[in-house]
C-alpha cells in the first residue's frame, strides 16, 4: 500500500514537472516583446554594463528586484527577451513548489499538494505570464511564500518562520507596491490558525516579537531602494494607476463594479470554467472548510481592494491574488479522486483537459484562444506589441556586419520603441538607436541631417504615422510587419523605412 502510494507521488511529480516545463518553455517567443518587457530588460542591459546605475528603475517609480534578478541571464543566454523570460519561468518554478507546500500544510495531504501544483502548472492564467519578462510573476512567488511562512509561524510561534516571513514580503516590496497587501495576509492567517480564545500571554508576547521581527526585516530591505535616486518617485508613480481615499469616496461605485465584472471574465477565460468548478466542488471536504475560507478571503481582499481603487486594470495585476484560490481547486479534484465509479474517474480527465487544452492554444495559436481584450490589444494588436522588431534588429545587424554605420529613429522615447529594438542591439557599437516624439506629423531633424555616410533608418506604427506626402516621399518601406487584427476589424502594423 505504501509503495503504491509513493509510486502514485512520485510519477505525479514527474507528470508536473514535465508539464511546467513544457508549457513554459515550448515556443517561449510566440508571444512578441511586450512594452514593459522591453523597457525591463533595457533597464537589466544598462544596469549590468554601468554598476552606478543599479537603482535606474526607480526613475519611472519601479522596484528594481526583477531586473536586478535578470542580469545574471543575460550574461548566459544571447537572446535579451528568452533571458528575461526565463527569469520569469524561475519565479514561475518557485510559485509551482510554493503552493504545493502551501496545500500540505494547510490540509496535510500530499496528493491535495501536487495537485494544487499540477492546476497550477496547466492553467492559461499562470502559464502566460510566467512566459512574460514580467515582475508580476516574482510578486506572485513572493506572496504565496510569505502565507507559507505565515502559516508556519502562527502554527508554531518559532521565531524563524517569523523571519522568513519578513524576508518574503521584504523580497514583494523589492519587486512591485501592491506587496503591501500581504501585512494584512499575514494578519488574517493569524486569525484562522490561532484559537484566539485559548491563547495565554507568553504566546501573546511570541506573536507580537514574530510580527515586529517581520515588519523589520521587510521594512529594512525596502529601505535599501532610498540608496537610489528617484525613491520618491515610487509613490508619485502608484498614484498614476490607483485613485485616493477621497476619491473612491466620491464614486464607490466607480470603477469597482466595472473592475469585478472584469476580473469575473478574467477568472472564467485564464482559470477556465472547468478549475473554477473544482474549486466550488472543494467546499464538500467538510474537514478543510476553515482553511477554504482562509484562502477565499486571502484571495478576495486584494481582488476587492483593487477594484475599489485601480484606475488602469489589467490580468497580470491579479496573478498574485488568484493563485490562493488554486488549492481549493486542487480540493475539489482530490474530493473526485477518491469518490468510486468509472465515470467520476473519467470525469477527472475532463476537468484537467479543459485547461491544457486552452494553455496549448495559448502557445501554439495564441490568436485563436479565449483571451480578454486587455491581452489581445496590449500583447498582440496594439503598439504596445512589439511584433516585427527582432526581425527589424536582425536586418541592421546584418547591415552592420557589411561595414556600415546605422542610425535608426523610432516613435516614442520610452517602451517598445525604441527600447525594443534597443534590447536586441546592445553591444553592436555601429548601430544608433534614438527614440523621437510618439506621434509623427515631421520626419525627425536628426533623421534628416545626420551624416549622410550613415545608413538611415526610422521604425514607427501606422497608426502614429500622420507625416505629409512630401514626408513620406523621402522614405522607402522595407518591411511592414502586420499586428493580429482587432476586434473591430482593423490592424496595426510596424513600419520600417529607410531614407532615400
Amino acid at each position: 500500500m505504501i509503495k503504491n502510494k509513493i509510486l502514485w507521488l512520485g510519477t505525479l511529480s514527474a507528470i508536473i514537472l514535465g508539464l511546467f516545463i513544457f508549457f513554459r518553455f515550448y515556443r517561449l517567443e510566440t508571444v512578441p516583446v511586450f512594452v514593459d518587457e522591453a523597457i525591463y530588460i533595457r533597464w537589466s542591459q544598462v544596469m549590468r554594463t554601468e554598476p552606478t546605475l543599479r537603482f535606474l528603475p526607480l526613475s519611472d517609480g519601479k522596484q528594481p528586484l526583477f531586473m536586478w534578478s535578470t542580469i545574471p541571464f543575460l550574461k548566459i543566454i544571447q537572446d535579451p527577451l528568452i533571458a528575461g523570460r526565463t527569469m520569469s519561468i524561475l519565479a514561475g518554478f518557485g510559485s509551482l513548489v510554493g503552493i504545493g507546500v502551501l496545500a500540505f500544510i494547510l490540509f496535510a495531504n500530499p496528493f491535495i499538494a501536487l495537485f494544487s501544483s499540477l492546476l497550477f502548472a496547466i492553467i492559461p492564467f499562470t502559464i502566460f505570464f510566467d512566459r512574460m519578462a514580467l515582475a508580476d510573476g516574482l510578486l506572485a512567488m513572493f506572496g504565496i511564500w510569505s502565507l507559507i511562512f505565515a502559516v508556519k509561524f502562527f502554527k508554531t510561534l518559532q521565531t524563524e518562520y517569523a523571519i522568513y516571513l519578513g524576508f518574503a514580503i521584504g523580497g514583494g516590496l523589492l519587486t512591485k507596491s501592491p506587496a503591501m497587501i500581504f501585512y494584512v495576509w499575514s494578519l488574517m492567517v493569524m486569525l484562522f490558525v490561532i484559537d484566539l480564545k485559548k491563547i495565554n500571554k507568553y504566546q501573546i508576547g511570541k506573536i507580537l516579537w514574530g510580527l515586529f521581527l517581520s515588519l523589520l526585516i521587510s521594512q529594512a530591505m525596502y529601505a535599501i531602494l532610498r540608496l537610489g535616486v528617484g525613491f520618491q518617485m515610487i509613490g508619485a508613480r502608484n498614484q498614476d494607476y490607483v485613485y485616493t481615499v477621497r476619491e473612491v469616496l466620491t464614486h464607490p461605485l466607480s470603477p469597482l463594479l466595472g473592475n469585478l465584472i472584469t476580473t469575473i471574465n478574467w477568472l472564467f477565460l485564464l482559470f477556465t470554467p472547468t478549475v473554477l468548478i473544482l474549486g466550488a466542488l472543494g467546499y464538500l471536504n467538510s474537514k478543510t472548510r476553515r482553511y477554504y475560507l482562509l484562502l477565499i478571503i486571502i484571495s478576495f481582499i486584494p481582488l476587492l481592494s483593487q477594484g475599489f481603487i485601480a484606475k488602469v486594470y489589467t490580468s497580470r495585476y491579479i496573478l498574485y491574488a488568484v493563485l490562493p484560490l488554486i488549492p481549493l481547486a486542487s480540493l475539489g479534484l482530490h474530493w473526485l479522486f477518491v469518490r468510486k465509479g468509472a465515470l467520476i474517474k473519467a470525469s477527472i480527465f475532463i476537468f484537467l483537459a479543459v485547461p491544457v487544452i486552452i494553455s496549448t492554444v495559448y502557445i501554439i495559436r495564441p490568436g485563436i484562444a479565449p483571451m480578454s481584450y486587455d491581452m489581445r490589444s496590449g500583447y498582440f494588436s496594439e503598439w504596445t506589441a512589439g511584433v516585427g522588431q527582432k526581425e527589424v534588429a536582425d536586418y541592421l545587424i546584418g547591415q552592420e556586419a557589411r561595414g556600415n554605420k546605422i542610425v535608426v529613429f523610432t516613435e516614442g522615447t520610452f517602451g517598445t520603441l525604441p527600447d525594443g529594438l534597443q534590447i536586441y542591439t546592445e553591444g553592436h557599437k555601429n548601430i544608433t538607436i534614438v527614440g523621437s516624439t510618439p506621434n509623427i506629423y515631421e520626419l525627425p531633424s536628426g533623421l534628416v541631417n545626420t551624416d549622410k555616410d550613415n545608413l538611415r533608418y526610422y521604425v514607427l506604427n501606422a497608426s502614429r504615422n500622420h507625416l505629409p506626402v512630401s514626408d513620406m516621399a523621402k522614405l522607402e518601406l522595407i518591411a511592414e510587419y502586420p499586428k493580429m487584427i482587432r476586434q473591430d476589424g482593423t490592424q496595426e502594423s510596424l513600419l520600417f523605412y529607410r531614407l532615400k
